[in-house]
């Protein structure tokens, strides 16, 4: 996982060089990338070819990154915010887990998209929320669940997170996947195979 912002002077294509560095090392063992960024590291972490398999935005940042709607209006609309979010698969991005407020969490990839909802919960701190969401996301997937459970892990941990008070993280037991709903709002799309068409980066000189 790849998050947040970047130090003062890195360069904002940081995540996509950390990206290609890990796959060119470990080759067909390379492990799996999460990015969860916003503004120019977000940006930058989609350029030489380096898509992440799973980008991690909300509302505000899939639009700042596909230039797509506004906030509130991928919000409230869940086809447009499906819409954007494939533009980011036809760039590479394996899955984009596109969290939604209090509108739940969409999960987008080749083979569809899902949506997922919850009654709402009394907020007590939405600080780290997301977060959460993207914890819950990685634990039900190395668990070996389905991209819909891993949805529903991922609402089911947001939604607890901004239920406990100030940064609390959230452990499994005190997540209701059950609460959740999950259906699928679209099917499977062509999507060019990335894989084969990333490209090394530039060199670049790099101070240690």
């Amino acid at each position: 996982v790849l998050a947040g912002s970047l130090p003062p002077g890195a360069s904002p294509d940081l995540y996509a060089l950390v990206a290609h560095a890990v796959r060119q090392h470990f080759g067909e063992r390379a492990p799996r990338i999460a990015i969860d960024s916003s503004g120019p590291p977000l940006l930058g972490a989609l350029l030489h070819n380096a898509a992440p398999d799973l980008l991690k935005p909300n509302a505000e940042e899939l639009s700042e990154v596909t230039g797509i709607g506004t906030e509130d209006e991928l919000e409230q609309d869940p086809d447009l915010a499906v819409s954007a979010a494939r533009t980011l698969i036809a760039r590479g991005v394996g899955a984009v887990l596109a969290t939604l407020g209090s509108k739940g969490a969409l999960l987008v990839t080749a083979d569809g998209a899902w949506q997922a909802t919850r009654p709402p919960v009394e907020a007590r701190s939405t600080v780290g929320a997301g977060d959460s969401s993207l914890a819950g996301f990685l634990l039900a997937d190395v668990a070996g669940a389905p991209p819909r459970d891993c949805l529903r892990q991922a609402v089911a941990h947001g939604a607890a997170a901004a239920s406990l008070p100030g940064t609390t993280v959230p452990s499994l037991a005190q997540t209701d996947p059950g609460a959740v709903t999950v259906k699928e709002i679209a099917g499977p799309v062509a999507v060019p195979d990335a894989s084969s068409t990333r490209e090394h980066p530039p060199r670049r000189k790099t101070n240690v």
